[in-house]
């Protein structure tokens, strides 16, 4: 049995991978983590005997733990995991640089997981969009949409920064154009409102022809059940850091 920590776990998308861990036989719930202000703090998860907990040494006997926080808790908890040496998938996004370089360090002593979006489908849409580049050649304009709830944090979201990081080459990404396009540029626009859970489509736009290829998810569980598919993939690996397409 695989014992699997969860941090955020009473948070939005935290909560759906805690009910994925406790829905596969093969693995268990030993830790769920969440803010010290937390109103659930202290009670019992649902289904289980374990409580919601803020002390991430509460993480310790893990195999491997789940990260869907915030940026400056993540830092914390890739820091405690190396020192514990459990395996870690970090599903926060929204970090700046400073904080993704130094949680990309402790990738040197544990197996890193680092991945914005935890869908297999997202981690095919990376996949299809560089084969569609490198078929189509520079005949064809780049632009990028995603569409999140309104209440999301970041924008552009987390998964198209990582679907540009395919596909820009050496072009100049316009976040929110206005003006006309130059060329040498690729586009990102970020649409909020609702309750949209995530859509993202990368246009490829050519002389009297386009191809869109569109990733939607109908429901946040998926982000659960993504999620714990990859931590079960960062056990046994080499220390190092791993995005989603490395483990699907």
């Amino acid at each position: 049995m695989t014992r699997i920590g969860v941090v955020g776990a009473s948070g939005r998308t935290g909560s759906c991978a805690v009910r994925a861990v406790l829905q596969r036989s093969d693995c268990s719930l030993i830790a769920a983590i969440v803010s010290s202000g937390s109103p659930v703090l202290s009670h019992v998860v649902p289904e289980t005997s374990v409580s919601y907990s803020s002390s991430l040494g509460d993480l310790a006997g893990c195999d491997a733990v789940i990260d869907f926080s915030t940026p400056e808790v993540s830092v914390l908890v890739a820091e405690g995991c190396a020192k514990m040496n459990i395996p870690l998938l970090v599903a926060t996004t929204g970090h700046s640089s400073a904080q993704l370089e130094t949680i990309r360090s402790y990738g040197a002593r544990i197996p890193l997981g680092i991945t914005s979006n935890t869908s297999v489908g997202a981690a095919a849409l990376s996949k299809l969009a560089s084969k569609a580049k490198l078929m189509l050649g520079e005949d064809f304009d780049i632009e990028v949409m995603e569409i999140h709830h309104r209440m999301k944090k970041d924008a552009p979201s987390g998964t198209a920064r990582s679907v540009l990081e395919d596909v820009r080459g050496d072009s100049r990404v316009v976040f929110g154009r206005e003006g006309q396009r130059q060329s040498e540029e690729i586009g990102v626009v970020s649409l909020r409102g609702g309750d949209v859970v995530g859509d993202h489509t990368v246009y490829f736009l050519g002389q009297g022809e386009r191809i869109e290829i569109t990733h939607r998810v109908a429901t946040r569980e998926v982000f659960g059940v993504g999620a714990v598919r990859f931590a079960l993939k960062l056990i046994g690996k080499t220390p190092g850091v791993y995005g989603a397409k490395d483990l699907v």
